[in-house]
């Protein structure tokens, strides 16, 4: 479903690579390392193609981009922000998407540690210094693969 749409919308775009399905196993160590279970739309997305080298993240990246986020970027924002609040703004998500631009897509994490549904958000770094630095962009995974090929968003 995902390769299939992907494909068709991202037709003339030669930078799109879509990569061989991820592996159940690879699925599983991803969560484990994110610390949280991921939504079926995105283990599907996984399980059809491991990321396509344009924007979508294989789960090598969103567990390297997680791990960037919570052991790398919090020592530049800690001090300004404090670490629950520079929680709050950048770890309470699972990024698996990117823009080439700084700025990331991905699902919201709730207290609890579990995704609050499929909505996707975009994390605006520019807007890291603001109370809320991500909002709102698609009701779930295909709507923003749609949104996001057709230069919608």
């Amino acid at each position: 479903m995902y390769r299939e749409l992907i494909s068709k919308l991202s037709r003339g775009n030669r930078w799109v690579q879509v990569q061989p399905p991820c592996q159940e196993k690879d699925v599983e160590n991803a969560e484990n390392a994110v610390g949280c279970r991921f939504p079926e739309e995105m283990k599907a997305l996984l399980r059809e193609m491991n990321g396509d080298r344009w924007c979508l993240m294989s789960a090598e990246e969103i567990v390297e981009n997680v791990r960037a986020n919570r052991e790398t970027l919090l020592q530049f924002f800690e001090e300004e922000f404090g670490r629950e609040e520079y929680l709050e703004r950048v770890d309470r998500f699972i990024f698996f998407a990117k823009n080439g631009c700084g700025d990331c897509y991905g699902y919201r994490v709730g207290p609890n540690g579990t995704v609050e549904g499929t909505t996707v958000y975009i994390w605006e770094h520019e807007e890291i210094g603001e109370k809320c630095c991500w909002k709102e962009v698609a009701g779930n995974l295909s709507e923003f693969i749609t949104k996001y090929y057709n230069d919608e968003i």
